[in-house]
């Protein structure tokens, strides 16, 4: 297995319960990184009440110690500014495998394990699975955030036309539709946003306005 695909982020939720670093079942962040996190972008708002961890098990399981998990209704990734509700802060070293439930149901789409205690530059984060789990609401659309003369260009887009900008966000408040639109009202494109990706990409456009909670 190429060793740069070891320890890959889409490891920590790939559907497996596996535990051996070497056999690429896990992901841990880079040395030296003072303050390591992970986010998992659930694809829909969601009432969280419980995350289930497991740990890794070939070895330094003592790593996963000391963290947070934080739920965003907006991309913390690309908004630094978006605000978290705390599902739990959690102390003490974590053991093999753990459902860890929140202090009370928290709303949002996007969860953030951070580790705010770092020992040394050798003390990364590190897991094998995170499954999260809650209840998705009904209020998909009602709050996406608005971001003029901006276009977020995703290879997950399906594109479509719509007479209005009302009309564009509606075709993706279908169940399961997507979870953001771009809509220019000159050509009445409406790019309806499946899954967006950390590489997606931002262009500044006056003809296009975004909807959805990955820009700020």
């Amino acid at each position: 297995m190429d060793k740069q695909r070891l320890c890959v982020a889409a490891n920590g939720v790939a559907g497996s319960h596996l535990t051996d670093t070497r056999r690429g079942d896990c992901v841990h962040t880079q040395l030296d990184d003072m303050s390591p996190w992970f986010v998992v972008d659930l694809l829909g708002q969601y009432n969280v009440h419980s995350v289930t961890i497991y740990n890794r098990g070939d070895c330094c399981g003592d790593r996963l110690h000391d963290f947070v998990i934080e739920v965003y209704v907006r991309n913390p990734s690309r908004c630094p500014s978006a605000a978290f509700s705390l599902c739990k802060n959690y102390t003490g070293t974590f053991g093999s495998i753990e459902n860890v439930v929140c202090d009370a149901p928290v709303f949002g789409r996007f969860v953030r394990l951070w580790k705010p205690t770092v020992r040394n530059e050798h003390d990364i984060l590190s897991f094998c699975e995170l499954e999260v789990y809650g209840v998705e609401t009904d209020c998909r659309g009602l709050s996406f955030h608005i971001a003029s003369a901006t276009r977020l260009v995703s290879s997950a887009i399906v594109s479509s036309t719509a007479s209005s900008r009302v009309s564009c966000v509606q075709q993706c408040m279908l169940p399961g539709a997507c979870v953001g639109v771009n809509y220019n009202s000159g050509t009445r494109e409406c790019e309806l946003l499946l899954r967006p990706e950390p590489n997606d990409t931002v262009s500044t456009d006056p003809g296009w306005v975004y909807y959805g909670d990955d820009l700020c």
